[in-house]
């Protein structure tokens, strides 16, 4: 027998390897798991949708009963709606859906045509609010939470 086998080193070297290779393995997942999650779906083909670019106003013309805003977080790392202008028939519902981590509220600049509320927000990564749009005119809106955050909706 030789000498390394005998002292226990051998067997020592083995699961070091072991601890090293399951350690790489770990940090490979967690930063595999960390780029993740960041797309959405869409089914029903009326969600309007926007890639993530650094323009500041993003529009999009939709013609349905109802429709998806979604309340984000852009490439800068800045709260959004996403659209930032959408175009819409009278008649039609939009839902603003919240994915970041934070409250946000869908307040119209003019105080009255519609909001969601501050008392009772729309709820982090899940919640959503829903209006429905019955007269034509030019909607401009922001969260009273974060006032930098605006976008209009056009009703024809």
């Amino acid at each position: 027998m030789d000498e390394p086998t005998v002292l226990g080193i051998a067997p020592a070297r083995k699961h070091l390897r072991r601890a090293w290779l399951c350690l790489l393995v770990l940090s490979a997942l967690v930063l595999l798991a960390a780029c993740g999650g960041g797309s959405t779906s869409t089914g029903s083909g009326t969600t309007p949708t926007t890639g993530t670019s650094n323009t500041p106003a993003a529009t999009s013309t939709q013609a349905g009963s109802a429709l998806v805003v979604m309340i984000t977080t852009d490439s800068s790392g800045t709260f959004t709606f996403s659209p930032t202008t959408l175009t819409i028939n009278a008649g039609t519902t939009v839902t603003w859906k919240n994915v970041t981590t934070v409250a946000h509220t869908v307040t119209s600049d003019d105080g009255k045509s519609f909001d969601s509320g501050t008392s009772k927000p729309i709820a982090a990564q899940t919640g959503t609010f829903s209006f429905t749009f019955k007269t034509a005119g030019t909607f401009k809106y922001h969260c009273s939470f974060h006032p930098f955050m605006e976008a209009t909706i056009n009703v024809q």
